[in-house]
């Protein structure tokens, strides 16, 4: 398989003279096989430039789609409204998410293109949103993709995505705190909340299940937002550092981790910073780390320790 990022920032876009070398678009990561069969995880603003690539290809033309919505904050499907596809006739985009405990997921997606947002509501697209719910821990085909949800630990829920094909596999993380402080519900949490034993329970297995899933994988691209003095500041929020990714695939058959979902405010200088040191601790621990960069293409399954 071979991997594509399109947009690495969380929370807002940041394009700029200060993320020339790191890009400042939010998540979008696309997948595809040997075949050229492929899949979209999370639309954020990095969709557009994919769409803008599929219709210089000549790829833009009535076809299916798979967007895997790790959730739907807004950093997460900004780009949706911007994709060329969707304004192609009988063009069909599978559009797949957990139920929000808001609303429908049709619902929310369509809320982004209403008229006090967007010229043209979703309704009016020429293609055909099909909207499907994922369920943690329950196996999906794609095509010629095997597709595995992954709970994650981020405020109204959120899933990861352990995709496998040609042999061997990725794991999408984002966007996910670590399994300790905090259990994000389907609330905001003003502050922090007192762990009762049935949350640190449920962290517990959380934690397991994630574990579990990512054992063996090739390549785990993983929620690193914060640095840890960030996180110490910010728990609550929803994401992880570096080092905590760590944590959790130390010994876990995992060759590759690549950092993403960094923060807007850390500047090209910021991150050459933490590429260079969790390189180094990522070699510790036997696994190569490789910092998310805009445009960046991945082949995964390489040789083990030969960083592609």
């Amino acid at each position: 398989m071979e991997i594509t990022f399109w947009g690495v920032r969380g929370s807002y876009p940041v394009p700029g003279p200060a993320t020339v070398r790191y890009g400042g678009q939010t998540s979008c990561v696309e997948v595809r096989a040997k075949s050229g069969a492929g899949v979209i995880i999370d639309a954020g603003t990095g969709l557009r430039a994919l769409g803008q690539k599929l219709a210089r290809e000549g790829h833009v033309a009535p076809r299916r789609y798979s967007i895997l919505l790790s959730h739907v904050h807004w950093d997460h499907i900004q780009g949706l409204p911007f994709f060329e596809p969707a304004y192609v006739q009988d063009t069909v985009i599978d559009v797949y998410a957990l139920l929000t405990a808001a609303d429908e997921l049709q619902q929310v997606i369509g809320g982004i293109t209403r008229h006090e947002f967007f010229p043209i509501p979703l309704e009016a697209a020429p293609a055909d949103f099909q909207f499907h719910e994922v369920d943690p821990g329950v196996a999906m085909t794609l095509g010629e993709f095997r597709v595995v949800p992954m709970a994650l630990n981020h405020p109204f829920g959120a899933v990861g995505y352990r995709i496998e094909a040609d042999g061997t596999s990725v794991a999408y993380v984002s966007d996910t705190a670590p399994f300790t402080e905090v259990l994000h519900k389907q609330h905001f949490l003003s502050g922090l909340e007192l762990l009762t034993d049935d949350d640190r329970a449920a962290l517990t297995q959380m934690k397991a299940d994630l574990v579990a899933a990512l054992r063996g994988c090739d390549t785990v691209i993983y929620d690193t937002h914060y640095v840890p003095d960030e996180y110490a500041r910010f728990p609550h929020y929803g994401h992880s550092t570096p080092d905590h990714a760590l944590e959790l695939l130390a010994g876990n058959d995992v060759r590759r981790l690549i950092l993403y979902h960094h923060a807007p405010s850390h500047d090209d200088d910021q991150m050459d910073q933490i590429a260079a040191e969790y390189r180094a601790k990522g070699a510790e621990v036997g696994i190569d780390v490789i910092t998310a960069c805009e445009g960046m293409v991945l082949t995964v399954g390489a040789v083990k320790g030969v960083a592609a």
